[in-house]
C-alpha cells in the first residue's frame, strides 16, 4: 500500500530510540507531514531535525519494548518550539545554516573513516597474504 502525496511533504519516524527524525522518504512507522510550499518544507524539516537532534522527543517514547512516540506529542513539541523560533526567526535560521554545514562535514567524516577502514583491510590483506 503506497500513498502518494499531491503536495510538498516529509516523513517522520514515529518508532524506535530515533522518533521524531525527519526522513525525505517513508518507512512503515512514520508520520507524514504535509507543508504549503518548499520554503514551510524546509523550515520544518529542519525543526523536527533540530528537534531530534537534540532529544527532545525522548521524554515523550512510550513503550517498554519498541518505543514510539505518540502523534499529539509530537505536535505539542513542534508547536511549543514553533512559538519559541518565531521569537527570533534569525537566530533560528543562522543555526540551522550551521547545523546543515555541520552535517554535511560529518559525512564526509564519515566517508573518510570509511576508506581509511578499507586502507587498513587492504593493508593487512597484503601483508598476510
Amino acid at each position: 500500500m503506497k500513498n502518494t502525496y499531491e503536495c510538498v511533504h516529509f516523513f517522520i519516524l514515529s518508532k524506535g530510540n530515533n522518533s521524531g527524525k525527519p526522513m525525505e522518504t517513508p518507512c512503515p512507522n512514520c508520520f507524514v507531514c504535509l507543508c504549503k510550499d518548499e520554503e514551510e518544507k524546509q523550515r520544518l524539516y529542519w525543526l523536527f531535525y533540530g528537534l531530534w537532534q537534540g532529544m527532545y522527543f525522548h521524554p515523550f517514547l512510550t513503550g517498554s519494548v519498541i518505543p514510539f512516540i505518540r502523534l499529539d506529542d509530537l505536535k505539542s513539541v513542534v508547536k511549543i518550539a514553533l512559538v519559541k523560533i518565531e521569537l527570533k526567526p534569525l537566530q533560528f535560521d543562522k543555526n540551522i545554516s550551521m547545523v546543515q554545514l555541520l552535517d554535511k562535514k560529518a559525512k564526509v567524516v564519515q566517508e573518510q573513516i570509511k576508506l581509511i577502514k578499507q586502507a587498513k583491510k587492504a593493508l593487512m590483506y597484503q601483508a598476510l597474504k
